[in-house]
């Protein structure tokens, strides 16, 4: 009886072995979706392996080239430079702040990829959502999101962070900067941004405030939120910090002009320490005011360069 059971089950066995998705050595069979929390605490799903993609927002382009993702479309950008070599002459999805809903529509994209934290991009997933294109609001605003973001990218398209050696490289060439610098005296930094509606102090949970923290700075505004903050003259005059950066969103030199006008022309400007020491530094927007994706050891070492000056010479 025996001889006749144990042939009958090494049937089965044989037939669900190779049924789709079956793993002859008993791992899990891949999955087919992934799941991403947006900011507005939905849970979306999200198939693997998308052939057709449209990227709504510059800044996401070079994550999913990084991460071995191809795409369909890109939105229209002042300067080609924002986005990977194989994606410069792909048609437009609209601008960065507003995708062109019919357009992006008529590619027929399996997936669109859109910014959770700018209004008109979730009302777009909303609209692509109810034609049943597959879409996600992702956040991404500083260096750490930048880390979750890419490894969200690799499992989509089949893979895990650990199987992208640029990847890896990118995430230990940061980690080395922030260790060459471990253990020397803050510096007291002030981070200002600068546009044409005005002056701001970006607070400790901007993207340049925690690039700041982890290369051992000190901003002297202490809240770890992630927005930028009004600030008087007179309180940047008794903060007296070591440093000052300044991020410009426009037309740099006219912002540099309107900052002389409005700051160095004053008289007590000459008697702060950053002012003394030659330490007023404006930051090239390419790698401070827009995410530097793959090119965070870059940035890492501009601001470390900048911070410990000496640092080259020891």
């Amino acid at each position: 009886m025996y001889e006749k059971i144990i042939p009958a089950v090494l049937l089965i066995a044989a037939a669900f072995s190779s049924l789709p998705g079956a793993d002859p050595a008993g791992n899990k069979p891949a999955p087919r979706t992934i799941p991403y929390r947006q900011l507005d605490g939905n849970t979306v799903a999200v198939k693997v392996n998308p052939q057709r993609v449209v990227i709504g927002y510059g800044s996401l382009a070079k994550v999913w080239d990084l991460a071995g993702g191809r795409a369909i479309a890109v939105p229209g950008l002042l300067s080609k430079d924002a986005l990977p070599e194989s994606m410069r002459n792909l048609p437009s999805s609209g601008s960065p702040q507003v995708p062109n809903v019919e357009a992006v529509a008529a590619m027929k994209p399996d997936l669109v990829l859109l910014m959770g934290h700018l209004p008109r991009h979730r009302d777009c997933a909303a609209l692509f959502q109810s034609m049943g294109i597959d879409t996600v609001c992702v956040t991404y605003n500083t260096y750490r999101d930048f880390l979750e973001l890419l490894k969200f990218f690799c499992r989509l398209n089949g893979r895990e962070l650990k199987d992208v050696p640029r990847a890896k490289k990118i995430i230990a060439d940061v980690q080395s900067v922030c260790a060459g610098v471990k253990g020397r005296p803050a510096p007291r930094c002030a981070v200002l941004f600068a546009s044409a509606a005005g002056f701001s102090l970006e607070a400790g949970g901007t993207n340049n405030g925690i690039m700041l923290e982890m290369l051992g700075g000190e901003n002297i505004l202490k809240e770890k939120v992630s927005r930028r903050v009004k600030f008087s003259y007179e309180k940047l005059l008794m903060e007296n910090p070591d440093v000052i950066f300044v991020v410009t969103m426009g037309r740099a030199p006219a912002l540099k002009k309107k900052f002389e006008k409005e700051f160095s022309s004053q008289p007590a400007w000459q008697s702060m320490k950053a002012v003394k020491n030659s330490r007023v530094h404006f930051l090239p927007s390419r790698l401070f005011l827009y995410m530097a994706g793959p090119d965070y050891p870059e940035a890492f070492r501009y601001m470390a360069k900048l911070l410990y000056p000496d640092m080259e010479r020891k």
